[in-house]
């Protein structure tokens, strides 16, 4: 019997989570322009979301705060982490923020200031910042949608409505796990800045504390499009289970 083995990678080529990475990325900007009319659509109705009792589409709408002072510096390491895209489209296409703070944003400052421990004015603190408030949007963008969605696993249409308590946490997740590739970029150029390697290990001690409960937040998400969001954005044994599966997370699409 012929024994078949892979290749060996060539030389200089990224790591294979990376590579799924850059893929989950990529699926994460087409289904945003799939489904960006359909977006627009709902939120100028301006009505609650018809799978989550008593939340309404206003707030998760609104685009992230501007970055601060700082901006050039933070959006230079955002680029460099390729996560610029994660914070300009919800900066190009949020609606105009009116003061409101619900569940979703309040999660994303959460886990931001959890992060950081009161550090501020640094570029990378202010990119953990800009990446942990766009979670709030890209979550609420999903969520906006997801009655007209479809199981993750079963694949039949209209899942059943969630609490606002689990999107919450779905923002925190997302939070974190933006939150670290960040800061593995500001370490890479940091000379061991004690500052950002104590962000850094908090950021992947959060990711440790949620790893058990992640099965039963998506599960209870269920919709497709969330699910990929969270699955693939933390930093967790079964990111890329799809992926390495060879199902193809974008298949229905």
């Amino acid at each position: 019997m012929t024994s078949w083995t892979l290749p060996p990678r060539p030389p200089g080529s990224p790591p294979l989570a990376h590579a799924w990475q850059t893929l989950a990325d990529g699926l994460l900007t087409q289904r945003l322009h799939l489904h960006l009319d359909e977006w627009r659509a709902a939120v100028a109705e301006g009505k609650v979301l018809p799978d989550v009792p008593g939340a309404d589409v206003s707030v998760p709408a609104q685009r992230p705060s501007p970055l601060p002072a700082t901006e050039g510096s933070a959006m230079a390491l955002l680029e460099a982490a390729g996560l610029g895209f994660w914070w300009e489209l919800p900066q190009r296409h949020g609606a105009e923020s009116r003061n409101q703070h619900g569940a979703l944003h309040r999660a994303a400052n959460t886990a931001a200031q959890n992060i950081l421990a009161e550090q501020s004015g640094m570029a990378w603190s202010d990119a953990v910042t800009a990446v942990s408030d766009a979670a709030a949007w890209w979550v609420g963008f999903f969520t906006v949608i997801r009655h007209r969605g479809v199981h993750h696993i079963t694949l039949e249409p209209h899942p059943s409505p969630l609490h606002e308590q689990a999107l919450g946490t779905a923002v925190s997740v997302v939070a974190h796990g933006m939150a670290t590739r960040v800061l593995e970029e500001a370490l890479r150029n940091s000379d061991d800045d004690p500052d950002v390697r104590a962000a850094y290990c908090r950021a992947i001690e959060a990711g440790i504390c949620v790893e058990p409960e992640l099965p039963r937040l998506i599960d209870e998400l269920a919709e497709l499009r969330l699910v990929d969001l969270v699955s693939t954005t933390a930093r967790w044994r079964g990111r890329f289970t799809k992926y390495a599966g060879g199902t193809g997370a974008g298949q229905v699409e």
